[in-house]
């Protein structure tokens, strides 16, 4: 299994900080987000790939396929204080919102392991559909969502019973999927469709495709869930669409080969990893524009949800 760790109990940052995963590396950098400055560099064998901040702040929980698990960070410390160990497939990773759990999606064995997060103990396999990938939970902790790749679907869970209630085909390859802030409609990146598919959760239909470039990767909500950013690898840009008309509304220009992306706190400035750049794009949504680039490592791509809060 892995190491325990004690969790106990820190003061969070008055900063939000931006935790980006730098595969070809083996780190993660630290952006301040004052300061737009990287303050911290965390070594993370293993080919860090996923990753997810705790809501409380406290650990960034990161998938390393090379090492077949996943590192667990404390913030303050700013190093690696324990791992999991599961198989290379480990690459998707989400938690919980009252942070007691944590979700990691195996690529290879098509399940979702459920750690408890006190523990750092498996306590159960859920089995998906093939190759999952992308995974988040429901604001209100009763659902998980999992983009399964190969099966051109979205599966979601019950949290209660940890059984699959639904399962939906949406386009080609999804990937990089969220929720908006009400738990209403899903968002999936299907990478070789090269479109966005909307699914409203009550019901998990599909209820919209919205084209973009080539490759899109991953997505995040920005402005009061107003306007979708994706990033699309092979363009090197950023769609953004507008969640009331379904609709392209801009196309930005970021680093080459964007992959991961998530927003701030602020719900204004949104975050994108560059894989061949090396960099982190950061996007104003009021301007629909490029407003700083951030150096980090080495194969930039911060798989999830990033930002602590």
């Amino acid at each position: 299994m892995g190491v325990a760790a004690v969790f106990l109990s820190t003061p969070t940052f008055a900063t939000p900080r931006a935790y980006i995963t730098n595969q070809l590396g083996d780190d993660i950098s630290v952006i301040n987000s004052q300061t737009k400055k990287i303050e911290n560099t965390i070594a993370a064998q293993g080919k860090p790939a996923g990753i997810a901040v705790a809501p409380n702040g406290e650990r960034v929980y990161v998938s390393t396929p090379e090492a077949k698990g996943i590192a667990v960070i404390d913030t303050q410390k700013n190093t690696v204080i324990a791992t999991v160990k599961l198989t290379e497939g480990a690459l998707g990773i989400a938690i919980s919102p009252d942070n007691q759990k944590v979700y990691v999606a195996d690529w290879y064995q098509n399940n979702v392991s459920v750690i408890d997060a006190n523990t750092l103990q498996i306590v159960a396999k859920i089995g998906v559909e093939k190759s999952p990938s992308g995974l988040i939970v429901s604001s209100d902790n009763r659902f998980l969502y999992v983009a399964n790749r190969m099966s051109d679907s979205v599966s979601q869970i019950d949290l209660k019973t940890l059984q699959t209630r639904n399962v939906t085909p949406v386009g080609s390859h999804p990937f990089g999927i969220t929720l908006d802030s009400k738990n209403e409609h899903l968002y999936s990146a299907n990478v070789q469709s090269a479109d966005v598919s909307v699914l409203d959760t009550k019901t998990m239909h599909n209820i919209g495709t919205i084209k973009v470039n080539k490759l899109p990767y991953a997505v995040s909500l920005a402005k009061n869930d107003s306007l979708l950013f994706v990033t699309n690898q092979e363009d090197g840009n950023i769609s953004v669409i507008d969640t009331k008309t379904l609709k392209v509304i801009s196309e930005i220009e970021v680093g080459e080969k964007p992959e991961g992306i998530a927003t701030h706190p602020d719900d204004i400035h949104v975050y994108v990893a560059n894989w061949f750049d090396n960099t982190v794009s950061v996007i104003d949504a009021n301007k629909l524009e490029v407003v700083q680039t951030i150096k980090t490592g080495s194969g930039s791509r911060a798989f999830g949800q990033f930002f602590s809060r």
